[in-house]
């Protein structure tokens, strides 16, 4: 990969900020629901920040997780039906990368392991953050408020391509 000029390091970088610069935005306006689903968009992109040395993964990773929970502030999985299951193969293929990475910078002989032990390892990470997701969609839709979509097909479609979306992780095979 090309040497990338400190400029352009630097906006990539910065882009780990913008879920808490849009939290703001939306506490401004008093959509404190919107306040906290752009909190932990922020929290998982200062955890890029810190597990990605390249500004391209730092940036493609803060972006996926930016348009993500704008998407649910602005109501973008009610107006387009498949936009939720595009958001979960790519919120958890970024959210597996940033695992994945940061067990390869602490033991790069992982990135040697058999195609299939990666794809295990990355698919099982997968499976964990998509149950996770969706018992977090249940609890908003429990204690938050019922505009949230949990139907058991919607349910099992988001962790089947939350699954493929993090087996893709695993033809990573050095750290960023």
């Amino acid at each position: 990969m090309a040497d990338r000029s400190p400029a352009s390091e630097y906006v990539a970088s910065s882009m780990c900020f913008t879920g808490l610069l849009f939290a703001l935005i939306y506490g401004i306006q008093g959509r404190w629901i919107d306040v906290a689903v752009l909190l932990l968009v922020g929290l998982g992109q200062v955890v890029a920040f810190l597990c990605f040395r390249t500004g391209y993964a730092r940036a493609a990773t803060s972006l996926v997780m930016l348009i993500a929970g704008v998407s649910a502030a602005e109501q973008v999985y009610s107006s387009i039906w498949w936009w939720d299951l595009v958001i979960h193969f790519l919120c958890t293929y970024v959210l597996v990368w940033i695992a994945w990475n940061y067990v390869l910078r602490k033991s790069p002989e992982r990135g040697h392991l058999q195609t299939r032990q990666r794809l295990a390892i990355c698919s099982v990470a997968g499976l964990v953050l998509a149950v996770v997701w969706e018992v977090m969609e249940l609890l908003g839709f429990l204690l938050v408020t019922p505009d949230i979509h949990i139907p058991p097909l919607d349910t099992l479609t988001d962790v089947a391509v939350g699954v493929l979306g993090a087996a893709l992780v695993a033809l990573h095979k050095k750290s960023r």
